[in-house]
């Protein structure tokens, strides 16, 4: 049997308190709050109507200071550029391909199935040479972890011998990059382009390669060239994209040493085409990462290439549906391998 409660004091109830409720004073503060913040964007963008550079510094310096706070105390970049660890930053596209978050689809290989068999024709042979991205290189500073091997897209191997299917030769340099990686570094942290020391040893594979499948298109003769060494620095372009006015004082700056190579320039009587885009144009476009912003410094992949090849090449850019190639041997694509394979 179930002892009797003793009777409840009525003096000593517990009262729960009313909800709070905010007075009509409160509230109004409230929303006049959130419509100032709200009209700053808006004041910034009419004011840079009447004064474009004084209104647009002001609007960059408040972004950086932002980004500062984003970056350093909360770990975050963008929605553009992931921060990962120890400051490596990446392209939000890259992790996007990743996860098949979001493929865009194009038509480059389509277009290059095409360009080889139009090749095939005059007797002419197409190497597509694959440069991995950053993040398959380095997954380990987007979540940490031990990798065994690079991490990449299933159907890379499949799309690659649609290529090789069509006549193409298809040099894919992925695992020979990440076994690079664990020597040298491949990528920069804050830029989306690779280092010198990788750009180098992808155009000593490719003249091994032209060499060996065409003896006839490498001189033995030793070129007369003028070479100089160049000690550049930049803060990036990813990190550039973070915080377009202050990148350096975001997260640093990092440098990259070029050898400047004068005496064998491009030619469009050579027989060997080298077609690319920003991987081979990196370190000869001045107005690129580790350009210099000044003259241009001769130090790119073609460069490196027909140096070591002992001839010039043409080189152009992306291949385009009507590119003529009459009277070459050999037709080089660099490319990305996420436009390759998207």
């Amino acid at each position: 049997m179930k002892p009797t409660p003793p009777p409840i004091d009525p003096t000593k109830r517990s009262l729960v308190p009313p909800e709070p409720e905010l007075s009509p004073r409160a509230a109004k503060n409230i929303v006049r709050v959130f419509a100032l913040l709200l009209a700053i964007p808006l004041a910034f963008e009419i004011a840079s109507w009447f004064t474009v550079s004084k209104t647009n510094l002001a609007a960059a310096t408040v972004r950086s200071g932002m980004q500062w706070v984003l970056t350093h105390a909360l770990t975050e970049g963008n929605r553009e550029v992931f921060l990962g660890r120890d400051g490596w930053l990446f392209d939000q596209h890259e992790l996007d391909r990743l996860v098949h978050a979001r493929r865009d689809g194009n038509e480059v290989r389509s277009d290059l199935i095409k360009l080889a068999a139009r090749l095939k024709e005059q007797d002419t042979q197409l190497l597509v040479i694959a440069i991995p991205e950053r993040a398959a290189l380095y997954p380990e500073q987007i979540r940490p972890g031990r990798y065994a091997n690079v991490v990449r897209l299933d159907d890379e191997s499949v799309k690659l011998g649609e290529l090789k299917a069509a006549g193409a030769d298809v040099l894919d340099m992925t695992d020979a990059l990440w076994e690079f990686r664990d020597r040298e570094l491949a990528f920069f942290s804050q830029d989306s382009h690779w280092t010198p020391e990788a750009m180098k040893m992808v155009a000593l594979t490719v003249n091994k390669h032209v060499r060996e499948k065409f003896p006839r298109l490498g001189s033995t003769e030793t070129p007369i060239i003028n070479a100089t060494i160049l000690e550049h620095t930049d803060a990036g372009d990813l990190a550039r994209r973070l915080d377009p006015l202050h990148a350096a004082n975001l997260l640093g700056e990092e440098g990259a040493d070029l050898i400047s190579i004068e005496g064998i320039e491009p030619s469009g009587k050579s027989p060997i085409v080298l077609h690319g885009g920003e991987l081979m144009r990196v370190y000869d476009d001045a107005t690129l990462s580790f350009g210099g912003g000044g003259k241009p410094p001769s130090a790119g992949f073609a460069t490196q290439l027909a140096t070591l090849l002992g001839r010039p090449v043409d080189v152009r850019g992306l291949p385009g549906p009507d590119e003529k190639h009459e009277d070459k041997k050999l037709v080089i694509v660099l490319l990305p391998m996420a436009e390759l394979v998207p």
